[in-house]
């Protein structure tokens, strides 16, 4: 038989790693070259969400729908916590509802597995909900991993495969094309070769790939979010608030201004409420958008004042307390296009730029790889 065609991901986060999980299953040998021990950046410091719900529709929300059913075979078949356990989205008051309602009049509403339900309703399947509110939208298609199982679960899945190669702390800076193929060299003056190379590395924009970016259609954002010491209440939905609906482009034709005012402190740190409960009972709430540099880093009180009130509205509890917190940065499109790709030269291409929606879609950006290169 030939030698399978080899492939080198540049980048341990899960972009990379669906590149590297995909590439494994279609027959390539695959080398993952990380600069870390293990990644630390946006992929193991977000929620874990795989959220069909708020994509845009058309192409958006159709990569979300192919990204989902990869993320279902998956995680059938790997220990990375992968749950259909659906999200809901709560109204606090009638006027919240009533724009929740024009959701379903969307024409892919069915697609998106939306359900408008009341409040007993909600209560229903959602018994933890034991607060004030009117009513939620449910999506049956969203999802949740567990972010600190993800890649290590991933990986040991590849890792079951002979054509897989993992190589951590290895920083590659340089790469070039000639007429025997595509090389990189690490800083240590290490050569390594492949048919075809997939650069993903985040927000990383400088260094390896710092000439193609100067004026590429990315902006990183910065974001803050935290973890909840565990409560005693089971909570099966992710969960989110009204606000989520003016951040999300799926929602950006209904009458969003019958929603009011955003409050002030929302309005402030561009926030919404999402949360959804990790396998210890934690809370992973948030988020914060910092969207123009310098970023500031610093980690503010008020917005979790907000967010924990908020929850202590749904759930009727008291706000629960956080164990800690912290802020991450991630690389977003700022074009037309879902996410960024360059060929910058035969067989290399730059992926990244998915933030925001980078976890939900990975798995379907490098199966769009891999048909560029098998077809």
């Amino acid at each position: 038989m030939p030698n399978p065609k080899t492939i080198i991901v540049v980048g341990g986060g899960i972009i990379g790693t669906m590149h590297a999980v995909l590439a494994v299953e279609n027959g390539f040998k695959v080398t993952q070259i990380e600069k870390d021990r293990n990644p630390v950046s946006a992929s193991v410091r977000n929620f874990g969400l795989i959220w069909v719900s708020g994509r845009l529709a058309g192409k958006e929300l159709d990569l979300a729908l192919r990204a989902r059913e990869l993320w279902e075979k998956i995680g059938t078949k790997t220990s990375i916590g992968f749950r259909s356990n659906g999200s809901l989205t709560v109204a606090q008051n009638e006027a919240e509802f009533s724009v929740m309602a024009e959701a379903m009049n969307m024409k892919d509403s069915d697609l998106r597995g939306f359900r408008l339900l009341t409040q007993e309703e909600t209560q229903k399947i959602e018994h933890s909900f034991a607060g004030n509110f009117v009513g939620s939208l449910q999506c049956v298609l969203d999802a949740a991993v567990e972010p600190n199982l993800l890649l290590g679960g991933l990986r040991e899945y590849l890792q079951l495969s002979p054509l897989y190669n993992w190589l951590p702390e290895t920083e590659i800076v340089d790469f070039n094309h000639n007429e025997t193929g595509n090389h990189l060299r690490d800083r240590n003056n290490n050569l390594y070769s492949a048919d075809y190379i997939a650069i993903c590395t985040g927000a990383i924009h400088d260094g390896l790939i710092s000439e193609f970016m100067s004026n590429a259609a990315v902006r990183k954002v910065h974001l803050q979010m935290a973890a909840t010491l565990p409560i005693d209440v089971k909570i099966n939905h992710s969960f989110a608030d009204a606000d989520s609906l003016r951040y999300y482009p799926a929602f950006k034709n209904l009458n969003l201004h019958n929603l009011g005012p955003q409050s002030e402190i929302a309005a402030k740190y561009k926030m919404q409420l999402l949360a959804v409960q990790r396998n210890n009972g934690e809370l992973t709430i948030g988020d914060t958008h910092e969207y123009d540099e310098p970023f500031s880093h610093e980690i503010f009180e008020e917005p979790y004042r907000h967010l924990t009130k908020a929850i202590s509205n749904i759930l009727g509890i008291q706000p629960p307390e956080l164990e800690r917190r912290w802020s991450g940065i991630y690389s977003q499109s700022t074009s037309e296009d879902i996410y960024f790709r360059r060929e910058i030269t035969p067989g290399v291409v730059i992926v990244t730029g998915g933030g925001g929606r980078g976890n939900t879609l990975a798995p379907a950006i490098a199966e769009e790889t891999l048909n560029s290169w098998t077809n």
